[in-house]
């Protein structure tokens, strides 16, 4: 085997500080092993302890300056849980709708400037300049809705800073953003969530300014995702079906509560959760095996066998509140303590990243731990195999976008689209299933605005309960970032934390191995990648960025920085 090492530190156009080690076998034409390794601590959990459990929901949006209202999100139901203050209807609307605005924001930021770039014009001619004789003479299927005649086109428009699709989506972000400063106060880090609720006093002037913002998104999606099917049917048409594919282990914990079903109460999670328009659940070996949102909170571990932090005692909390025994390596029970080591120690501890795992604890599978990838394609895979949702058909998710006549855009009559659940998960479905969450999200924002619209008709306007809040709780809060399954999780002792964990989305996806036949999922999707580039001298590696990049990283932007003895601390960029 001729062996050769690619090494890349930092990974770019991502949020965060991320390397990837891969190797190459250049006589079988793939990369045959691969370690991910995240180079920040970052001591949020430490941080918040002995603090008032509601500082959480300000303090934790500070882990990201590009995905905070998800950390709000979470928290502020974690928080919910411990405080036993459930939010009225209007309440969890309001929420709903700063979420979903950061959410149309993110995807057109994660598909077209962070992403796009990697099958531009610029990146195609340098690593894949066969792709691009071919590209050229590729009509594109759908020009008739977005315009471009060729995929050279297409490629043209995602050259970073002068593309026309690529300059488009900043506008596109910039009104996501704004949407989420209406209802939040400010964006990026809303001021307006609160246990119990909102603090926002709506008017239907809100809800005005919402409904004409979102029209732009929906007449966007019309022209956003045609030519994205455009691109990445091309892409794969050239043979890249095995670029980052895996298994299909995913994981969703469902996004967008139902406003008449959210209760804040552990033990009506599982009721709760399976009314949400984006189903919970788990995926093994391409199965749905449970969308019980309490099983699927029981079964989650975080493992620091590789991963630069000390292990701790056993578990203090023995059980949850519906009574189901705790592991030891359950967030509830886990304690932050990083222990800074070698580095590039791949027999070793290499990462900052713990190694998040599901067991199967009620046995569904084969009762082991797995390791499960979340993100867009495992939100829409879950949505579309469980029928929770009329859009569902058991093997898609199919829904209409209505009529939008804004100007700057081409379609204005609704239109139907169909994501379909892929043959396999890899490099080019992730994308894909980015660019549809997106227009499955401006769907549901139009219809939970019909909704609260017709409940501030009925004089249903009230955003906030008032509550008392015991001395003792727990409380988690699942939700999804734009990047996947992101989960917050406190213990209250004297209306104090305690104990606080926050597993990212990021954190499923960039953990290390726990063993040779154990990889995290971005480096098992790196293993039996091919390799496109020329071979001669050194790999540049952009078949693992594009892999890596297919996940949208999303690492930290506070964060604690080890020195050997010293301990550096970082001014947060965001």
């Amino acid at each position: 085997m001729v062996k050769k090492e690619v090494l890349i530190e930092p990974m770019t156009r991502l949020e965060g500080h991320l390397g990837i080690h891969a190797v190459a076998d250049l006589e079988k034409g793939i990369y045959v092993d691969a370690h991910s390794f995240v180079v920040m601590f970052r001591g949020f959990e430490i941080i918040l302890k002995g603090r008032e459990p509601a500082d959480a929901i300000w303090i934790t949006q500070r882990i990201c300056g590009v995905c905070p209202t998800p950390h709000a999100i979470a928290s502020v139901q974690a928080v919910d849980m411990a405080y036993q203050a459930p939010p009225p209807p209007m309440g969890v609307l309001l929420r709903n709708f700063l979420h979903g605005a950061e959410q149309l924001y993110d995807a057109a930021l994660g598909c077209l400037v962070l992403e796009g770039p990697d099958y531009s014009e610029a990146a195609v001619k340098k690593w894949n300049p066969d792709w691009w004789e071919k590209a050229r003479k590729a009509k594109a299927p759908n020009a008739k809705l977005h315009g471009y005649k060729t995929i050279a086109d297409i490629m043209r428009a995602l050259n970073p800073l002068s593309g026309e699709l690529w300059l488009r989506s900043l506008a596109v972000e910039k009104l996501g953003r704004k949407m989420a400063s209406l209802l939040g106060g400010k964006h990026p880090h809303v001021v307006s969530i609160v246990p119990g609720g909102v603090a926002k006093t709506l008017t239907p002037t809100d809800l005005e300014q919402y409904a004409a913002m979102l029209a732009h998104h929906v007449a966007f999606a019309k022209e956003f995702i045609p030519v994205m099917d455009d691109l990445l049917d091309f892409v794969l048409s050239l043979g890249y079906e095995e670029c980052g594919s895996r298994k299909v282990n995913l994981l969703s914990y469902g996004a967008y509560d139902d406003p008449e079903a959210y209760t804040a109460r552990y033990e009506d999670m599982p009721s709760w959760g399976l009314k949400r328009a984006v189903s919970p659940g788990v995926v093994i070996d391409g199965e749905l095996i449970t969308q019980d949102l309490i099983e699927i909170n029981v079964g989650v571990r975080e493992f620091i066998d590789r991963s630069y932090y000390e292990d701790w005692a056993g578990p203090s909390v023995a059980e949850d509140p519906a009574g189901n025994p705790l592991d030891a390596k359950h967030p509830w029970n886990k304690e932050t303590k990083p222990k800074p080591g070698p580095y590039k120690a791949w027999d070793s501890k290499y990462s900052w990243a713990g190694s998040p795992r599901w067991e199967d604890w009620k046995k569904r599978v084969d009762g082991f731990a797995h390791a499960l990838e979340a993100g867009p394609i495992a939100r829409m895979w879950v949505t579309a195999k469980a029928g929770n949702v009329p859009e569902s058909t058991g093997s898609s998710l199919k829904f209409t976008l209505p009529k939008a006549a804004v100007a700057g855009y081409k379609v204005v009559d609704e239109m139907e689209f169909e994501w379909k659940i892929p043959e396999r998960v890899n490099t080019v479905e992730r994308v894909r299933a980015r660019a549809y969450y997106y227009a499955y999200t401006a769907y549901v924002m139009y219809n939970q605005l019909l909704q609260a619209l017709e409940m501030v008709k009925a004089g249903k306007a009230e955003v906030w309960r008032k509550y008392k809040k015991p001395k003792d709780g727990m409380g988690v809060g699942m939700t999804e970032a734009m990047r996947g399954a992101l989960a917050h999780w406190v213990v209250m002792r004297g209306q104090r934390i305690q104990n606080y964990q926050v597993i990212t989305p990021s954190g499923w996806n960039a953990g290390p191995r726990l063993s040779d036949v154990d990889l995290g999922p971005y480096e098992d999707a790196i293993v039996g990648t091919p390799i496109t580039e020329p071979t001669e001298g050194e790999l540049s590696g952009i078949d693992v960025v594009r892999t890596i990049r297919s996940f949208d990283p999303c690492l930290a932007c506070c964060v604690h920085l080890y020195q050997g003895d010293r301990c550096i601390r970082e001014i947060p960029i965001c």
